[in-house]
């Protein structure tokens, strides 16, 4: 859905963008900084308001499609199924456009139902900022008169003390002639826990952590505020094992690129990109020669703590998935291969073969033929869920490579001898978990 969402005087793009706006503000002494907040926006949303925001928007037909969409989320839950009857779904990429746009239309309907209208309103999806120049009184009303509104829409209201209020990661504080400070807002909860210097990734991902934050500090703090948040991020990465040299370079060239009018164009137009896990010693050669042969190369984690803990998802009947499969012998040896549809049909395809001693149909009916060893069809699982047959086909074929006894007659589709090093190094995988 190809919609417009930034056209609106109150948007906001990010937090730089909300500090340009309010540099050359200023504010009288009664004023209230205010920031109010949506409960749950996402989930509040009245999706007939919602469609209908869409249609007016857009046209029909997209609202159409875009209902169909809205309407389309179900769950599970402890061996029920549900569907999402109000709001919008947390994760599509829908939601945000749909969100913006509401919030665009219930702002206009709020601000022209009101008396009174606050000096700015600037708005970030479900967080807002203003200035309120009428008195404690009359907000109190205001905040009510937001609130009466929709009975799903309710907003929350922070009010500024000591001359200061948050909003996003800006802290943003009164001076005496009225103009306002600004400076990097870290929550108390906030741990500055960061990837540490010793980590097992691509240096180019430890840098450009700090890289990030020190392009941050820049264009947010104001000059009374970045000497000491450039002290506070070279404390902390100091802390975390990184070399001062390299802190004070990350800071240097942040500086050049938050303080230039135009954004850093990239060195050079690659003509592709491919993702590796990075092994130190083996991924980065490659990387390094496929740089010469003008691909990037994005590095990815083997190990995640996430892929070693279980899913809390309800459990999925796994002999209906598709992908590579693994069935072993009773010998201790495995037959690797590969579906396009579920597994459980294609164990019964196995179970078939074996009962009718089809050796010609795979290595697997061949071996139990010959050995009158015990195949584990009930045992057989998914060790790679895979969608696509091209990528299917070459994953057998890794697979096949990462169990050197196998049964299988050929290694599947030909791959290259210089991805076994890399290969070696990953470890056969456990049971596939949802």
């Amino acid at each position: 859905m190809c919609v417009c969402v930034c056209k609106t005087d109150s948007f906001i793009k990010d937090s730089s963008d909300f500090v340009k706006l309010i540099k050359n503000k200023r504010v009288q002494k009664d004023d209230i900084l205010v920031s109010f907040d949506v409960v749950s926006l996402f989930t509040k949303i009245p999706l007939d308001e919602a469609v209908e925001v869409i249609k007016m928007a857009t046209d029909p037909e997209t609202a159409k499609l875009a209902e169909i969409c809205l309407r389309s989320t179900f769950f599970s839950f402890q061996d029920h199924y549900y569907e999402q009857i109000s709001g919008v779904a947390m994760g599509s990429p829908l939601s945000p456009i749909v969100a913006n746009l509401y919030m665009e239309h219930f702002e206009r309907k709020a601000l022209a139902s009101f008396h009174l209208k606050p000096a700015w309103w600037k708005r970030f999806v479900d967080d807002t900022n203003l200035n309120w120049t009428h008195g404690r009184v009359e907000l109190e009303k205001f905040f009510n008169h937001l609130n009466s509104i929709s009975s799903e829409i309710k907003f929350t209201m922070e009010l500024e003390e000591n001359g200061k209020i948050p909003f996003l990661d800006v802290l943003i504080s009164r001076k005496d002639d009225g103009t306002l400070g600004h400076q990097v807002y870290r929550k108390k909860t906030h741990t500055d826990s960061y990837l540490h210097a010793d980590s097992y990734h691509h240096p180019s991902q430890k840098s450009g952590v700090l890289n990030t934050l020190a392009v941050r500090a820049f264009r947010i703090s104001d000059p009374d505020h970045i000497k000491d948040e450039i002290e506070h991020l070279t404390y902390v990465f100091k802390n975390i094992g990184y070399k001062e040299w390299s802190i004070k370079k990350a800071i240097r060239k942040a500086q050049d690129r938050a303080l230039s009018e135009h954004p850093p164009q990239s060195e050079k137009e690659y003509q592709g990109k491919v993702y590796i896990p990075f092994i130190q010693g083996i991924t980065d050669k490659i990387a390094k020669i496929l740089k010469k042969n003008n691909i990037d190369t994005q590095f990815t984690t083997c190990g995640t703590i996430r892929k070693m803990m279980r899913s809390v998802k309800d459990d999925i009947d796994r002999q209906q998935l598709k992908g590579v499969y693994k069935i072993d012998c009773s010998c201790g040896k495995c037959y690797i291969g590969e579906t396009g549809r579920s597994l459980k049909i294609r164990l019964k395809e196995h179970a078939a073969d074996i009962k009718n001693e089809r050796s010609r149909s795979s290595a697997l009916v061949e071996h139990s033929s010959k050995t009158k060893h015990h195949v584990c069809l009930e045992d057989a699982r998914i060790i790679a869920r895979e969608d696509n047959y091209h990528k299917r086909k070459i994953r057998e074929a890794i697979e096949i490579m990462k169990f050197p006894q196998n049964l299988n007659r050929d290694n599947g589709s030909e791959i290259s001898g210089n991805w076994l090093p890399l290969i070696k190094q990953i470890n056969p995988p456990g049971p596939l978990e949802t």
